[in-house]
């Protein structure tokens, strides 16, 4: 007869994985992938309740890149939670496929906006409004609706909110366009080249190559303007030229060209108008965004992007791109994961500020010539992501299971 002490071991040993408890079940659950879940689910009734109530919620909520209401607003695609973790899934691995349009010979770097419907594109001095399509291509060539003409100066910054565009030109002027009122205000600012430009609510910035950069305030017309009046009176005007800016509720985050002093990311006071060197050692700064209220990201000439924080003005992380190669533009999609265009090879770089000093994933697109360009604007939503080149738009759709894996994490 068995003792006491082997009735237990063999009651022990024959334990099995269903006979755990929710809470355990679904913290295993957490470390397979889609695959092996789809698999797990068809195993019984209780691994597909616990998969499908707890798993993938929790899963999709912690995802890099579709964890994002932010990002899921921007696309024309409602996903399961299940399929925006295998979405998340070909982001990391470097699963897509990739198109290419808008092709020509001549170099210019456009400027893009998307929302839910519509890619917005500059081509020259014009703004194009391209519809967002479900089918293959991904967007329909041929634009919608326009505003302003291809021989007009042209557009060298565009940002969208709602329905506002704001867009500043090569000969030193400034378009505010509302859709759907079709109310547009064409303003001379300067004679210089307007290098970048960014509005909250009804506070504009401009800044140009080599003078000035300007703080406005808008005044809605009473009737429609075209290079009529001045709707945007200036507030201030500092005698410094940035490479960058972006505005919050109280700041106007800017960044330099070039700083001999390593102080390139400096802040600006909207409301007592005074200059903040920020403790941020680069160079140059090619990008800024505003992460949140007190929080910005930078992307540098010195091959980093930086997290700084403006209640100490010093950095909370830095990452550095394993190649060596400038940041030359930034997007991030309000959680955890940032895009970087980068200066060789069409190259973007994907990184998670959970993981400081990591790359995630790289992707380089297909090459069609022995040209190496930077990637000049990026735009993405959670299956997504359109990248400028010098020479075309590049359309990258992470909605692609099939697709062979192109990853470059480990190198």
């Amino acid at each position: 007869m068995r003792n006491q002490g082997e009735t237990t071991n063999a009651a022990a040993t024959s334990k099995q994985l269903c006979d755990l408890d929710e809470y355990s079940l679904a913290h295993v659950f957490l470390f397979l992938n889609v695959g092996d879940l789809d698999r797990c689910i068809l195993v019984c009734k209780k691994f597909h309740h616990i998969i499908q109530r707890f798993v993938f919620p929790k899963k999709c909520k912690r995802a890099l890149v579709t964890g994002s209401d932010f990002g899921a607003a921007l696309s024309p695609f409602n996903f399961t939670r299940r399929k925006r973790v295998r979405v998340d899934e070909n982001w990391r691995y470097g699963r897509y496929e990739e198109r290419s349009c808008f092709n020509h010979n001549v170099m210019y770097i456009s400027q893009i906006a998307i929302d839910r419907d519509w890619l917005y594109m500059t081509h020259g001095g014009r703004l194009q409004a391209h519809k967002r399509t479900k089918h293959a291509h991904m967007i329909d060539t041929r634009f919608t609706w326009s505003v302003g003409a291809l021989e007009d100066s042209d557009i060298a910054s565009l940002t969208k909110k709602g329905n506002r565009f704001f867009a500043g030109r090569m000969d030193g002027k400034i378009l505010v366009y509302e859709h759907g009122t079709d109310i547009q205000h064409l303003q001379t600012i300067t004679n210089d080249i307007i290098k970048a430009v960014d509005f909250n609510k009804d506070v504009y910035a401009v800044t140009t190559k080599n003078d000035f950069t300007y703080v406005l305030n808008y005044s809605p017309p009473d009737t429609d303007l075209f290079d009529d009046g001045e709707a945007l009176k200036p507030s201030y005007v500092y005698p410094h030229a940035y490479e960058t800016l972006k505005l919050n509720d109280n700041y106007l985050a800017v960044g330099k060209f070039h700083c001999s002093k390593k102080r390139a990311l400096q802040l600006i006071d909207l409301y007592s108008c005074t200059i903040q060197d920020l403790n941020s050692p680069s160079k140059a700064v090619y990008d800024v965004l505003w992460k949140d209220e007190h929080c910005i990201l930078s992307g540098n000439f010195d091959t980093t992007m930086r997290l700084v924080d403006t209640r100490t003005g010093n950095d909370e992380a830095c990452w550095t791109d394993p190649y060596d190669a400038s940041v030359y533009c930034l997007t991030y999609n309000g959680m955890y994961a940032v895009l970087c265009g980068m200066k060789y090879h069409y190259r973007t770089n994907l990184y998670d500020l959970r993981v400081p000093n990591r790359c995630i994933q790289m992707y380089f697109p297909m090459k069609k010539n022995w040209a190496f360009s930077p990637v000049y604007r990026i735009a993405a939503d959670y299956s997504q992501m359109f990248v400028v080149t010098d020479h075309n738009l590049r359309i990258f759709n992470f909605d692609a299971d099939w697709a062979a894996t192109k990853d470059y994490a480990s190198i």
